[in-house]
């Protein structure tokens, strides 16, 4: 019986175009992930919102003034700094001191994102007073307890100093997040009870609350304790 002859070289041809296409779409496919990371990379770096939430943020610091003692509740840290930046730019613009307290960002963290996104000269503008760059902690327990005589001191000095500079006012930006991780939950409740819904001197200031932090802490009596000695109150989402 005859044997018949085949030939493969039919088949290699088939088999290398499959290796080649196999190999093409991997690397493409690893050319895609670290494209998609690099985005995600700069969107991060960048503090890119959606459309919608920055039209919200944007019209609603055209409607505050001198006086006002803000609630504002952030889903996000990114929602938190964006709007802190932005109203902290305007106060600048508005020959105002602008003053930041946080334990979310760092201070060379603050002075990095305000000189990128002013285009300003931060260390100067701090030398001057004009910028004022503090954590949590400094502003309203530097002795490790909150006291709320001292801070108050502290906000009336602040303002005086500003006044016989020519400033026009202050405006702060407190985040409050490092009451809660310090165990002073009581204690900003009664702070923020201390103090009016509107101040009577040149100051706006923006009480800033992360939304974990309401829901985990407050009952919602204590909520509208918080929303009875603010005005605006800025806690829709929380």
């Amino acid at each position: 019986m005859g044997y018949m002859s085949i030939s493969f070289e039919p088949l290699l041809s088939i088999y290398q175009s499959y290796k080649y296409v196999l190999r093409f779409y991997s690397q493409k496919q690893k050319y895609f992930t670290k494209k998609i990371a690099f985005m995600a990379i700069v969107l991060h770096n960048s503090y890119i919102l959606s459309p919608s939430i920055v039209n919200i943020l944007a019209q609603r610091l055209q409607t505050i003034e001198k006086g006002n003692h803000i609630i504002a509740v952030y889903p996000t840290k990114e929602e938190k700094f964006n709007e802190a930046f932005a109203f902290l730019k305007a106060g600048l613009e508005r020959n105002e001191v602008v003053v930041i307290t946080t334990t979310d960002l760092s201070k060379d963290e603050i002075r990095a994102r305000m000189a990128n996104e002013w285009q300003l000269n931060i260390p100067t503008l701090e030398s001057r007073g004009d910028v004022i760059i503090r954590t949590t902690e400094e502003a309203y327990f530097p002795d490790g307890i909150p006291n709320i005589q001292r801070t108050n001191a502290l906000w009336t000095t602040l303002v005086e100093n500003c006044l016989c500079k020519g400033k026009t006012g202050m405006r702060v930006f407190g985040d409050m997040r490092a009451f809660f991780k310090s165990g002073f939950t009581k204690e900003l409740l009664e702070y923020e009870s201390s103090l009016e819904q509107r101040f009577n001197f040149p100051i706006i200031g923006i009480c800033a609350y992360d939304s974990k932090d309401i829901k985990n802490n407050f009952t919602a009596e204590q909520i509208g304790q918080l929303q009875h000695h603010h005005n605006p109150v800025w806690m829709e989402d929380y």
